[in-house]
C-alpha cells in the first residue's frame, strides 16, 4: 500500500494512526502542501480532487477521504478491529464521524 500524505494533514494522520494500529506495512508518498505539490499533474492523476490523503492499494485501486480509507482497512484487515461491529453501535459511531 502507498499512502499519499503530508505530516501536518490531520486527515492523513488519521489514516497513519489506523495503519499503525493495524500493524500494516505501507509506503509513504509525501506530498508537500505548502509547495502546491497536490496540484501537480502526477498527483492529480492519483486524486483529481487534489486532496490528501489518498491510498493506493496493492491491487492498484485508489481510495480518498480518510474515513473511507479507514473503513476499507477495517474490511480488508479486520483484526485488530478499530470500529465497533455491533448492529447498533456501529451506525452510532458513523453518526459521530459525519
Amino acid at each position: 500500500m502507498k499512502l499519499s500524505t503530508y505530516f501536518r494533514s490531520s486527515a492523513s494522520y488519521r489514516v497513519r494512526i489506523a495503519l499503525g494500529l493495524k500493524g500494516l506495512s505501507w509506503e509513504p508518498d509525501y506530498v508537500n502542501l505548502p509547495k502546491g505539490e497536490q496540484r501537480d499533474a502526477d498527483y492529480l492523476g492519483i486524486n483529481p480532487q487534489g486532496l490528501l490523503p489518498a491510498l493506493t492499494t496493492d491491487e492498484g485501486g485508489v481510495l480518498t477521504q480518510s474515513l473511507a480509507i479507514i473503513e476499507y482497512l477495517e474490511e480488508t484487515h479486520p483484526t485488530p478491529a478499530l470500529l465497533p461491529s455491533s448492529a447498533l453501535i456501529g451506525p452510532k459511531c458513523g453518526q459521530w464521524r459525519s
